[in-house]
C-alpha cells in the first residue's frame, strides 16, 4: 500500500492543534517548514513530545518526556491513525527515563499484556515473612525457605535478609539446600523453578556458580582494599571484580522478574570462554604474602579479563562493519527536543544508534549506554571509545573531521567529559 505522507503529516498536525497544542514542524533534514503537509517530525514544547513519521518502515513514532492521562489519549488516537494507515505506532518515554529498545513499549501487544496482568500478579515474588528464626517467600507453588543463625528483628528493616545460615527452596512438596547464602540468587532459582527448570539445567548451573563468583569477588574486593593492597598497577582487576559482582545482583534481579526472566536466560548461552592470557595476581597483590583471599579469585579473574577482550574485540568490530542505516536522521531529533542535561542528550543519540544498529548484540550494548548516560552515569574508556566510533560512523563524517581539526577535537572533548573510570585490558 502506497503511503499518502503529506495525509498522514496533516491528520498528526491537526490532532496535536485539536489538544490546543503549539506545534513545530521539520521536514526529514530537520528544517522548520511551514506547510504542516511537508513535515515528518512535529515538536511540541509543553508538553515535552516529539511525533515522527518514518515512512520506509511504515512506522509513526511517539516521544514523550513523561507519561500521562493526556498522552495516553493522544497514543491511542495515533495509534487508531496508524491502524487506519496500515503503519505501526511505536511509543517511547525519553530524557532521563530513556528506555533501552530491549524494553521500548510494543504498542500492538498493550491489550495483550493488559490481559496478562493478573497472571503477572499471580507469578510475582510475595513479601517475605516468617517466624524469629525461619522466613519465607512465595513464588506461587514455590517457595524460598531462608534459615537465619539469630533471632530476626522485626522492628530493623532488612533483617530477613541477614544473618542466613541456610537456604532451602521448596517445589509443590519437595525441598531442597540451595548451595549459598545469596538470597537474590535463591530468588533467581526460584523462579526458574517456577519456569520449569530445574537446579541442575544450564540455567541452574549458571545461577549457582554466579553465587560462588559473587562470594569470591566480595571477599576479594572487601580483603585489598582492607589492607590496603590497590595501587595503580593492580586497581584495573578491582574495577573489573566490582563490575561483574554488578552485574551478577542485576542478572539476578532480572532472572526474578515476570517480564524479564526469558531475556535474561537468553543472556546466559554465551560460549565459555578460553582463558588465553592468565591474570597472575601474584605479581599485583602480594604483600608480605599471597593470601587465600585474592587467590581464590585468580580463576574468575582469568576468564573476566578474556570474556571483557572477546567482547571489546567484537564490539568495536560491529561498530567497524555496521552502517546505522537511518540512525543520521534519527540522531538529528535531538536537535528539536529539550533535555534535563547534556547527559540526557547524548544518552538519547546513543540509544537512537542501538536502535538502528543491525547487530542485535551491538544494538544492546548501545542502548545499554544510552540508558546509562540518561541516568547520570559516566563513561569508561572502552564505552567512551565505543560511542565515538559509532556516533562519527552514523554521521558519515570522517573526512570532514579530518579536515576540521578544531571541529573533531571540540567533540572529543565533550564527549569526554563523560569519562571517570580507568582504562579497560584491551585498547
Amino acid at each position: 500500500m502506497a503511503i499518502s505522507v503529506k495525509t498522514i503529516a496533516d491528520k498528526v498536525f491537526n490532532l496535536l492543534k485539536g489538544y490546543g497544542y503549539e506545534v513545530d514542524t521539520y521536514d526529514k533534514e530537520g528544517n522548520i517548514v511551514g506547510d504542516p503537509a511537508d513535515a515528518i517530525r512535529f515538536y511540541v514544547d509543553q508538553p515535552d513530545l516529539l511525533i515522527t513519521l518514518n515512512v520506509p518502515t511504515e512506522q509513526i513514532r511517539f516521544s514523550v518526556s513523561k507519561n500521562t492521562d493526556e498522552t495516553d489519549q493522544l497514543r491511542n488516537q495515533l495509534k487508531k491513525l496508524s491502524k487506519n494507515y496500515l503503519m505501526s505506532l511505536d511509543f517511547r518515554v525519553f530524557g532521563k527515563t530513556l528506555k533501552p529498545s530491549s524494553d521500548k513499549i510494543n504498542i500492538a501487544k498493550v491489550s495483550k499484556e493488559n490481559n496478562m496482568e493478573e497472571a503477572i500478579k499471580e507469578a510475582s515474588l510475595g513479601p517475605v515473612q516468617g517466624s524469629l528464626k525461619t522466613s519465607y517467600q512465595p513464588l506461587d507453588s514455590v517457595k524460598i525457605v531462608v534459615k537465619h543463625s539469630k533471632p530476626v528483628n522485626e522492628e530493623v528493616r532488612g533483617s530477613r535478609s541477614r544473618n542466613i545460615s541456610k537456604i532451602f527452596i521448596q517445589a509443590n512438596e519437595e525441598r531442597f539446600l540451595f548451595p549459598s547464602k545469596n538470597l537474590n540468587g535463591a530468588r533467581a532459582m526460584a523462579r526458574h523453578i517456577y519456569n520449569g527448570g530445574v537446579m541442575h539445567d544450564s540455567v541452574g548451573e549458571s545461577i549457582v556458580n554466579m553465587c560462588k563468583d559473587f562470594g569470591k569477588l566480595k571477599e576479594f574486593i572487601r580483603y585489598v582494599n582492607k589492607k590496603g593492597l590497590v595501587n595503580e598497577d593492580n586497581t584495573q582487576y578491582v574495577s573489573l571484580a566490582t563490575e561483574h559482582v554488578e552485574n551478577i545482583r542485576t542478572t539476578f534481579k532480572r532472572l526474578s522478574g515476570v517480564k524479564s526472566y526469558a531475556n535474561a536466560v537468553e543472556s546466559l548461552k554465551d560460549l565459555d570462554v578460553e582463558v588465553v592470557n592468565e591474570v597472575n595476581l601474584e605479581d599485583h597483590f602480594t604483600e608480605t604474602h599471597f593470601d587465600d583471599k585474592v587467590g581464590n579469585v585468580h580463576d574468575t579473574l582469568s576468564k573476566l579479563v578474556n570474556k571483557q577482550s572477546a567482547f571489546e574485540s567484537f564490539i568495536m568490530n560491529a561498530i567497524e562493519s555496521e552502517t546505522f542505516e537511518n540512525a543520521k536522521s534519527l540522531i538529528r531529533e535531538s536537535d528539536i527536543m529539550t533535555f534535563d542535561s547534556p547527559n540526557a542528550r547524548l544518552g538519547y543519540q546513543v540509544s537512537q544508534l542501538g536502535q538502528s544498529s543491525t547487530s542485535e548484540k551491538l544494538g544492546g550494548y548501545l542502548s545499554s549506554i544510552g540508558s546509562k548516560l540518561s541516568n547520570g552515569g559516566d563513561l569508561n574508556q572502552f564505552e567512551y571509545r565505543a560511542v565515538k566510533a559509532s556516533l562519527l560512523s552514523a554521521q558519515n563524517s570522517g573526512p570532514v573531521m579530518a579536515e576540521n581539526k578544531t571541529a573533531e577535537q571540540k567533540y572529543e572533548d565533550f564527549i569526554e567529559t563523560f569519562v571517570k573510570s580507568p582504562e579497560p585490558f584491551v585498547q
